[in-house]
């Protein structure tokens, strides 16, 4: 098993460390409860009774800032947001991370359903179009009428693409 031991960012002037196994990249814990000025202990007894995260974590070797190899309790980067996000305390680091949270997963779902709305809003003028050409039938209407229906297969395929992107990420959820 190859690892390969790098600084994963600076935060709050402490650096997170992760260090990557067999291609996945493992963040140090302790050193974010450090950035976050939250208390490491509690946090490390939360995780070790969290029905997902007491499963995952494990303790990998990584360079500590005095350049010494030391073992640090980590999780796979899948679950380190998620788990930061769980914190309880009123620390002013770790509300400020919360409200970043909030606004990405509101970004997130929200623009999954505003883009989907979006695109049935685009199929339906288009199915309209199609329908109000249709009544008054000359060539030049079959032409807009072809034009029409290139749309609504254009958006088809979009939903589908975005239908199968929703679900996939669901799964995922189900799947860890």
């Amino acid at each position: 098993m190859k690892k390969e031991i790098k600084k994963f960012l600076k935060f709050n002037d402490k650096t997170i460390y992760f260090v990557t196994a067999n291609g996945q990249y493992w963040i140090a814990l302790k050193p974010i409860c450090e950035a976050l000025n939250v208390n490491w202990n509690r946090q490390f007894q939360n995780l070790k009774n969290d029905e997902i995260l007491g499963a995952v974590f494990a303790k990998q070797q990584m360079q500590a800032p005095d350049n010494q190899l030391r073992n640090y309790v980590a999780l796979p980067e899948f679950f380190v947001y998620g788990w930061i996000f769980q914190i309880q305390s009123a620390s002013p680091e770790l509300l400020k991370y919360k409200w970043e949270c909030y606004k990405v997963l509101y970004e997130h779902f929200h623009g999954a359903i505003a883009g989907r709305k979006d695109l049935l809003t685009i199929k339906a003028k288009a199915q309209v179009e199609i329908y109000s050409v249709m009544n008054r039938l000359d060539p030049e209407d079959a032409l807009k009428i072809d034009r029409a229906q290139k749309k609504i297969n254009a958006v088809n395929v979009k939903l589908r693409k975005l239908d199968t992107e929703i679900i996939e990420e669901e799964k995922t959820l189900f799947n860890t």
